[in-house]
This record gives C-alpha cells, structure tokens and sequence, in this order.
C-alpha cells in the first residue's frame, strides 16, 4: 500500500500540469474516428496484441489515446484555437493535431514532451495497484501491470529520436540550438543500432523501429520558427533525458522481451 499511497501523491503533485488548460481557450475536436479509423486502429491493436499478448493489446489502445489526448492538450495550453485528438496520429491518414505550426521551438518541444511526462501519473498509479492487489484481486493487478507496462513502452517509442515521433522533434529542437546536423547524426546512430540488433537477432520490432528511423532521414523540412536559446535548450535536453529514462524503466520488461 505504501507504494499505492505513494503514486497519489504524485498525482496529486502533478496537478499542475493541468492547471493551463483553460475551459475557453480554444476547442479540442476528434478526428479519424470513423468506420477507417477505427478498423486501422483495431488492425494496430491486433498486430500489438499478436506480438505481445491481449492485455497489453488494450493497454496499448489506453496508452495511445491518452497519448493523443495530452497532446492536445498541450495545443490548447499553448494556445492553439483547434486542437484535435486523433484515433490514428499516422501523417496522410489522420488530420493535422493543430491548424498552425508552431511559433517557437519551446513550444513544439512542450507539445512533444507534454503528453509523455502526463502519462507518467497513470503509469506509477497503476503499478501501484498492481502491487496493492496482487494477492486479492490478480486478475485486476495483472490488467494494471500490462497497463503500466505498456504506457512506460508506447512512450519511450514515442520518445525515440525519430520524426515525426515527438522525440524526434525534442532533438531537433535542440540540436538546432548548438549543431543544425546533430539531429541527423543522433538518427542515423540509433537507425544503425536497431538495424544491426535487427539482423543479428532476427528481431521484428527492432526491424519496424530501424524502418521508422530510415523514413524520419527524409523529413529535411525544418519549420519556419525561433530557435531555442541555449538554456532552454538545456533546459528541454534535462526534460527530454528524465521523461525518457522514466518511461524506459516502467516499460523495460517489454522493452527487452521485444528489443
């Protein structure tokens, strides 16, 4: 229980988060949930459920909108006028999450980061209940631990120096802020590490993450918008490192089963 106790707490701290949300600024519209959307979202959530099991299946649908969701939320804060919150976040499939582009950096890296750092609350929380009804209730504690498992996963891809990922996003942001090309270095090292564990393990998902890092080389287009200065860009790196590591180790079970 103290664990439980202690992941209230945190959501309590957390609250904050959501203190920038304003009821009057702007709107949050759906998109992709339609009879296409929803058939590519159940053939992703049957091609997750296939390769790990169907608990995580149904939390990968959890963590994927509670992922869009944050995001939006992030837009509002930010102060976009129409902040959507897409069933499938896939580019040429699903609408655009905001009609601007963003001004600033700062504020794309906020929108990227803003979703996973969320998502950290309900991730501790369901470990922690997890870990409080194991003995009285396992089949409750098993759905909480796949769930927790899976946010820590689906984040931590999401973080993954790749665009249009939010990671991807986060770096280039920086990088633009001391070496223009870093960002491009950064993937072509990862796409090169996942590429190489693919082959030598025969892995499939490390095959689909060097494939996402092989397409995210050819979004050359860098936005029109103010570069970060370099404390904010230290600032967004430190951000960026702790949400990622944070969300490594709550996924790390499968994270290593897969990679």
């Amino acid at each position: 229980m103290t664990f439980l106790f202690l992941a209230i707490l945190l959501g309590i701290f957390s609250l904050p988060l959501l203190k920038g949300v304003s009821p009057n600024q702007g709107r949050m519209t759906t998109s992709g949930f339609d009879g296409t959307g929803v058939v590519i979202g159940f053939a992703f959530t049957v091609a997750v459920a296939a390769l790990t099991s169907p608990l995580l299946g149904i939390g990968f649908v959890f963590a994927a909108l509670l992922h869009e969701l944050g995001s939006a939320l992030a837009c509002r804060i930010i102060g976009h006028e129409v902040a959507r919150v897409r069933l499938i976040p896939l580019p040429f499939v699903a609408a655009p999450r905001s009609d601007r582009p963003f001004d600033h950096a700062l504020e794309e890296s906020f929108a990227a980061l803003y979703a996973p750092a969320l998502a950290i609350v309900p991730m501790i929380l369901a470990f922690g209940l997890f870990h409080s009804f194991a003995l009285a209730a396992p089949l409750f504690a098993d759905v909480m631990r796949s769930t927790a498992i899976m946010l820590g996963t689906f984040n931590f891809i999401m973080l993954l120096p790749f665009l249009p990922f939010g990671g991807g996003r986060v770096v280039r942001a920086v990088s633009d802020a001391f070496w223009p090309r870093l960002g491009r270095v950064i993937t072509l090292f990862m796409t090169a590490a996942f590429a190489s564990a693919a082959l030598r393990d025969h892995s499939v998902a490390m095959m689909i993450l060097a494939a996402a890092g092989v397409q995210s080389l050819f979004h050359i287009r860098r936005p029109n918008q103010s570069r970060l200065t370099p404390n904010q860009a230290l600032l967004v790196m430190a951000s960026y490192a702790f949400t990622l590591t944070v969300h490594f180790t709550g996924g790390f079970w499968l994270l290593t089963g897969l990679l």
